[in-house]
């Protein structure tokens, strides 16, 4: 959900993120407050200052504590800009918040 809010979907798209975000923090309260803090931690420092990592987790917190979607999607459109700035910003937010290669075996099926 934060790879889609900072741009892994179109903009266009961010107000039905941002609904879903807001009722996950609502729902999980202070462990939603945490999963965000280790997601936006894998940014890089020169895709995301410090004052950015604050405000993005200063709105999950607003979320969870009952602010409107209305004033919620507005404030991820900041955020959500602030990771589309350029390419370059766009590519490294995106390549850290990418899920992790998955390895599995197929098991053989016995007829």
């Amino acid at each position: 959900m934060i790879a889609s809010l900072t741009g892994a979907l179109p903009s266009g798209r961010l107000e039905e993120v941002s609904y879903v975000l807001l009722s996950l923090s609502r729902a999980f309260g202070g462990n939603m407050l945490n999963w965000t803090r280790d997601c936006i931690a894998l940014i890089p420092p020169q895709a995301l200052t410090d004052s950015e990592r604050s405000r993005f987790l200063t709105i999950i917190s607003d979320a969870s504590s009952g602010s409107s979607l209305g004033s919620l999607t507005d404030r991820f459109a900041e955020i959500s800009e602030v990771c589309r700035r350029n390419k370059a910003v766009q590519d490294i937010v995106q390549a850290a918040l990418q899920p992790h290669d998955l390895a599995f075996m197929v098991a053989p099926q016995h007829s």
